[in-house]
């Protein structure tokens, strides 16, 4: 069986039924976009797999006392007697390399922390969030040009390699590959809320583009405030080259054209493509 549905599940899904692997069931999560709903059932009822929808799966447990493994996308926390249920235990599907970035919102927290490599991993489910022993995983760098939006279909398109791996050993053998459990340095990624996008100028150039590029639209984005109290959204970053700023820390230092801005900030200057337009001296907080 399988559950989730936004563009990573049904990049898992799709190849699933290529290998000619399709799961008996499809569930998807009540508040799936009715885009990626759309392609969902699409390809559901080309490959003629029924589909229906549950917020826990807890309804579906008969169902899952039937198969043999439960496969999950971004659906949520599943309960005990829910990834217990199929004769070999459920497996998820996580856009981090675990054990760093346990959480909700693994790619950006990845970005924001100015990371060099994340990755995908795929983890037997336990009564924990994103704890469980490892099935497989596979490494992605980050690119200085990588956006949320660039890093996660990155991310999407590898997570089916690292589905087949596992689902081919099932196949192969009627069981699970080897399980290695989670070692090294663990970190969360909480849920982020819009008002954790205002910009602190005393952090480094870099800190801040990075802040940006994890916040692109049309997530809330980024922002910061005029002296006048006007608000700032950033549209879009990078990290011009050349020497940092003698002026303080969220200060216009001119204007680039385009709605580009050069500010400086604690260690250098970021350009920012911002949603008014800014003059040069104006000091944002």
């Amino acid at each position: 069986m399988f559950a989730g549905g936004k563009p990573q599940g049904i990049r898992v899904l799709r190849r699933a039924i290529e290998r000619g692997r399709p799961p008996v069931l499809i569930v998807w999560p009540p508040d799936l976009p009715a885009a990626d709903l759309t392609e969902l059932t699409g390809l559901a009822d080309s490959a003629g797999i029924p589909t229906a929808s549950s917020a826990n799966l807890e309804d579906r447990v008969g169902d899952l006392s039937s198969v043999d493994l439960l496969v999950t996308c971004r659906f949520g926390l599943l309960k005990p007697r829910v990834f217990e249920a199929p004769r070999l235990g459920a497996v998820n599907v996580h856009s981090s390399l675990l054990p760093r970035y346990r959480g909700v919102h693994p790619v950006a927290w990845a970005l924001i922390r100015g990371e060099r490599v994340t990755g995908v991993t795929v983890h037997r489910i336990d009564a924990k969030i994103d704890t469980g022993p490892i099935l497989a995983q596979i490494e992605v760098p980050i690119a200085a040009e990588d956006d949320i939006w660039g890093l996660t279909a990155k991310l999407d398109a590898v997570s089916a390699d690292v589905v087949d791996e596992v689902l081919e050993a099932v196949v192969r053998t009627g069981s699970l590959p080897p399980a290695r459990p989670q070692t090294g340095e663990a970190s969360s990624a909480p849920r982020r809320r819009p008002e954790d996008g205002r910009i602190d100028w005393a952090v480094s150039a870099r800190g801040v583009h990075d802040l940006c590029r994890a916040l692109r639209p049309p997530l809330p984005p980024a922002f910061a405030f005029t002296a006048d109290g006007g608000r700032v959204e950033i549209l879009d970053s990078r990290r011009p080259g050349g020497n940092g700023s003698d002026l303080p820390a969220g200060t216009v230092v001119e204007t680039m054209g385009g709605g580009w801005h050069a500010v400086a900030c604690g260690d250098g200057v970021v350009a920012l493509r911002t949603d008014i337009p800014l003059v040069p001296g104006a000091l944002l907080s």
